[in-house]
């Protein structure tokens, strides 16, 4: 039998409010907020799953492998994740993220990275100005044609052949251990000239998220195939665009390409049956 101050010993765990897990999400406690979570009913999968993730951030910091902006940034959507859990564990709803932040903090950093972007357009047109070449200078450049006869009609590049669609219907990836359902989808199209006998592709995705952890709609996660190409092409721009739990996110993925080749596939997550095919 366990005597009375035994029991007055041993550490005992009671479930949390909802109070208390915000205390601890706002102290960046976040070992004791998993504890506290796991106790509460439902979403245990989530729970380890963002656990784990956020074990795998802390051992990229310990080995200097992250950045320290990139390590918050994941840091932000992991605490995100758990004010959601700490909602839903509660009986409430999961706020749903749109495509525009809506807090305040959200509409303070919108704000100030829109005043910085004017400025800093404001000063590359004043260096723009500054050095764009007197038409004289600019003729002797191309020969002695003007800046006016290069922009000739006769003069202008062949226009790019647009992309044929029919065969990039959306793309289903199921849900696995670690994943949720996620719908890619090819919303637009776009082939530019860039000269030198290629052209700019750009492709708007679409990504319908039906989890509850964040996702990210990343350049990374798509690669282009040709029979004239000696390999795989990877994106020539770089994206990471956050898709919030259960949401939808857009982005671009742009690939450079020689405007000999009339049919391509973009393969999606590396899994060769989920893929788009385009002819031109």
């Amino acid at each position: 039998m366990v005597s009375s101050d035994l029991i007055h010993q041993l550490p005992i765990t009671l479930p949390m409010d909802k109070q208390s897990l915000l205390e601890l999400l706002a102290d960046n406690q976040l070992g004791e907020l998993f504890n506290a979570l796991k106790h509460k009913q439902g979403y245990y999968k989530d729970l380890i799953l963002l656990e784990s993730k956020w074990n795998d951030l802390r051992t990229k910091q310990r080995n200097d492998l992250i950045s320290n902006e990139q390590a918050n940034i994941e840091l932000g959507q992991i605490r995100h994740s758990l004010l959601q859990l700490i909602d839903l564990s509660d009986g409430q709803p999961a706020p749903f993220a749109s495509p525009t932040p809506t807090g305040t903090g959200s509409n303070r950093t919108w704000i100030m990275g829109a005043i910085a972007l004017v400025g800093l357009l404001a000063v590359y047109g004043i260096y723009r100005f500054a050095s764009a070449p007197t038409d004289s200078e600019a003729a002797k450049a191309n020969n002695g044609r003007s800046p006016a006869t290069l922009a000739a009609p006769g003069n202008k590049a062949a226009p790019a052949r647009p992309l044929n669609v029919s065969e990039a219907q959306p793309v289903t990836m199921s849900a696995g251990s670690e994943q949720y359902e996620r719908v890619y989808s090819v919303i637009k199209t776009n082939v530019e000239s860039i000269g030198g006998g290629k052209s700019l592709i750009t492709l708007r995705i679409g990504l319908n998220f039906k989890g509850i952890i964040n996702h990210y709609l990343r350049s990374g996660d798509f690669r282009l195939f040709a029979d004239e190409l000696p390999g795989p092409l990877a994106p020539s721009n770089f994206l990471s665009e956050i898709v919030d739990s259960r949401s939808y996110g857009e982005g671009d993925i742009k690939f450079e390409l020689d405007d000999s080749i009339s049919r391509f596939t973009v393969v999606v997550e590396g899994k060769e049956d989920k893929k788009w095919i385009f002819t031109r």
